[in-house]
């Protein structure tokens, strides 16, 4: 028996988030970083290599680690680049594939979900989905072509202590409804304007359960910039500048003004990333290291 390759790209925060009838949902875009793994024919067993929330998941399908693997990931931990989720994800995949010849990404991340709040990273697909138990709201086949400049602080959440929205006092769950709707119809019209207009919406409802330091402000350049919008990991540290790939010619002025504002020794890390529709990816390879 050969090796299988999974592959899951991680997120900048989600695009929304919100509360209907009283559950919470959410959508995230893939970006240009991924987690990887590669399992085979067992040799010798190297457990101490993957992270703890790999292992959990990976328990859901098995009791027994009866494989070798080699994982890789240049997703930051801790920063809401959804990195556990891919992870999790990308062992699965492959545990999937080696074992069973199938993989079901909304069952997989449906498992997820039982390790901790999940999200839709796993789909090439833009899915929205309940990160609490991995349930599918909708889906849609769009595919804009779309860039994010990520700012990255050293501040780190912690997902699973972090009170949930539906929870939260502080967070504004009836106007948060909307959202849903109106992510909808931008995606029905093919409308990035107005994607780029619930991304920063939801960013700013967020803001009052975890506030985002210097947020209005970066919304002020953005707009000033005329670009797309902004979107937050909502549990999370990043914030994300959303832009057209006709905006990218505005992306030298963007981070011009950004360095000579204050909030640049706060988010210290910042990179520009294509959106991406490449969900979870397996494939069979030759071997596991190398």
């Amino acid at each position: 028996m050969g090796a299988i390759k999974a592959s899951c790209p991680g997120s900048c925060g989600e695009l929304f988030q919100c509360v209907v009838d009283g559950e919470e949902f959410l959508m995230s875009y893939g970006i240009e970083k991924k987690s990887q793994v590669v399992i085979g024919p067992q040799t010798g067993v190297m457990e101490e290599g993957l992270r703890p929330k790999m292992l959990q998941v990976i328990n859901e399908l098995t009791d027994q680690i009866d494989f070798d693997f080699s994982f890789q990931t240049d997703i930051s931990i801790g920063k809401g680049y959804s990195s556990s989720t891919a992870d999790m994800l990308s062992i699965l995949g492959a545990y999937s594939a080696y074992k069973h010849k199938e993989v079901s990404v909304s069952l997989l991340t449906s498992l997820c979900s039982k390790v901790e709040p999940s999200d839709s990273v796993g789909f090439s697909d833009w899915t929205v989905m309940n990160p609490l138990n991995g349930e599918i709201k909708w889906q849609t086949k769009w595919k804009p072509n779309l860039y994010v400049y990520m700012l990255e602080p050293d501040q780190i959440v912690d997902t699973t202590s972090f009170i949930r929205m539906t929870e939260s006092p502080l967070y504004p769950a009836e106007q948060s409804e909307k959202l849903l709707t109106d992510f909808q119809t931008a995606c029905d019209t093919q409308n990035v304007k107005r994607l780029g207009q619930v991304a920063t919406r939801s960013a700013l409802l967020n803001n009052k359960r975890l506030p985002k330091p210097y947020l209005e402000d970066i919304i002020e350049i953005t707009t000033e910039l005329g670009l797309l919008g902004v979107n937050v990991a909502h549990s999370g540290s990043i914030v994300g500048i959303l832009l057209t790939q006709d905006q990218l010619r505005h992306l030298y002025k963007l981070e011009e003004r950004l360095s000579q504002h204050p909030l640049a020794s706060y988010y210290s890390i910042r990179n520009l990333s294509r959106i991406i529709y490449d969900g979870l990816e397996v494939k069979k390879v030759e071997e596991i290291f190398g």
